[in-house]
């Protein structure tokens, strides 16, 4: 027992220099962000705004500032930027718990195995490590997220409609009658993380665990934004009343930028209070802190509690298991709003081809309850041409946001392999379902874990 304790100081002193290394790289590659979690925010902002080509011919007759104003522009890009903000904070980090459980015979003083499959990669099993057993992990998963709510991400697919300033202050855009004209903005995501998580699981009591996960982020953001004039209402005017600087009816829009550091921190406990030859239940709780800086993406700016009740069946080559929970949130930050709350749910299976080699896959499904999330809608514009009574009006599809429950869906399937001792080698893909939320198609997950 001494050896173990002594190995276990070794790690964790290991562990939590490394932490201290990477918290001081967290810092310096924050300041150099300026804050990725504005970056969306800075389109059409007053700092940034769209200013069109003078009137060179007739400066009386300049509407080089007249599509500054984008508050319609400006609430989707933010209820974008919060989903994102939202959903990169609070991804699952997968399960702290032992790929190898024990119990302890007292009649001869050693550990019996109590299952014969290596556990889960993301979800939880009731069984628990065994007292004074200590187990480190480490996962690495890389992201390309492809869709935000149906909508592909790099390709165009969100459009935004800025609309001309109300110059005469009548409370339309009939007249004067170039306030009719749009411009329409096309946006493009490019989001990439990186996310390595550490583990560590102790086995406080013969049936009660204690585990940590510290994840470490890297995130890569650039968005690009097409904008095109649509001359809606100066279609037919001898000269072009709205062109952006050098002539042209296009222009496109840029801003990029990467941070990386500590993500929010997940202490967990887990107790193991009924344990049958084919059945077991446990309780769980998971405290995630606020620990990562929320003004660059790698934090929710929020405290969450989340609570679980884990079913296992047989311990045997195929074990099957269902859990069922829910999070309580608290706070937020300016970019991720105040984080809802979550009912959680998850079942799967663990199967044992080899002794050396389990098979798993589980299904994860997160409800954020009385939630803000963003949609595609159609809105009308209203516009009057030059020299012409009549009243114009076109559809165009635009971001715009609704609230309720969001249902959040994924499916886990992965590979442990015990090559030697108690080490165990982890490959895994997560699968999105669905069209809703902030999914990567495909995330790929690589790790190891060993048990001493």
């Amino acid at each position: 027992m001494k050896g173990v304790r002594m190995r276990l100081a070794r790690v964790l002193g290991g562990v939590s220099a490394c932490l201290a290394v990477l918290l001081a790289s967290s810092s310096a590659s924050a300041q150099d962000t300026g804050g990725l979690a504005g970056l969306l925010l800075r389109f059409f902002s007053p700092q940034n705004p769209v200013v069109l080509q003078g009137n060179q011919a007739n400066p009386a007759f300049s509407h080089g500032a007249h599509f500054v104003s984008q508050p319609n522009a400006q609430q989707a890009l933010r209820q974008l930027n919060q989903g994102i903000a939202t959903q990169l904070s609070t991804f699952p980090l997968g399960t702290s718990s032992a790929g190898f459980t024990f119990t302890f015979d007292e009649t001869l003083g050693v550990y019996n195995r109590t299952t014969e499959s290596f556990g889960p990669i993301l979800t939880e099993r009731p069984l628990t490590a065994g007292k004074g057993k200590f187990s480190f992990g480490v996962n690495y998963q890389h992201a390309t997220w492809d869709r935000f709510q149906g909508q592909e991400l790099r390709e165009n697919d969100m459009q935004l409609y800025l609309t001309h300033e109300d110059t005469n202050m009548d409370d339309s855009n009939l007249d004067l009658w170039f306030e009719g004209d749009l411009i329409r903005a096309d946006l493009s995501v490019d989001l990439k993380t990186d996310t390595t998580v550490l583990f560590a699981n102790y086995g406080v009591g013969e049936r009660f665990d204690l585990g940590v996960a510290v994840p470490i982020q890297k995130v890569d953001l650039s968005a690009t934004i097409l904008t095109t004039v649509e001359p809606l209402a100066t279609s037919g005017d001898a000269n072009v009343v709205h062109q952006f600087e050098g002539g042209g009816q296009t222009n496109t829009y840029l801003e990029s930028g990467s941070a990386s550091g500590i993500g929010d921190v997940v202490v967990r406990g887990k107790l193991n209070f009924l344990r049958k030859d084919t059945f077991a239940m446990a309780a769980t709780a998971d405290l995630r802190l606020p620990t990562g800086k929320e003004e660059d993406l790698l934090g929710s700016g929020a405290t969450q509690v989340k609570a679980l009740l884990v079913l296992g069946g047989s311990p045997g080559r195929f074990s099957p298991r269902a859990s069922v929970g829910y999070t309580f949130s608290s706070g937020g930050s300016d970019f991720t709003g105040d984080l809802p709350n979550e009912v959680n749910y998850s079942a799967g299976f663990d199967l044992v081809p080899h002794p050396r080699v389990t098979l798993t896959a589980d299904y994860v499904g997160r409800t954020l309850l009385d939630t803000q999330f963003l949609v595609e809608e159609r809105r009308t514009f209203r516009y009057r041409p030059r020299n012409d009574p009549d009243i114009h009006s076109v559809d165009r599809t635009t971001l715009g946001s609704d609230s309720g429950s969001l249902n959040l869906s994924l499916a886990s399937v992965g590979l442990k392999i015990n090559p030697a001792g108690r080490l165990l080698l982890i490959g895994n893909v997560l699968i999105a379902i669905g069209s809703n939320g902030l999914q990567d198609t495909v995330t790929p997950i690589v790790g190891l874990d060993y048990t001493f």
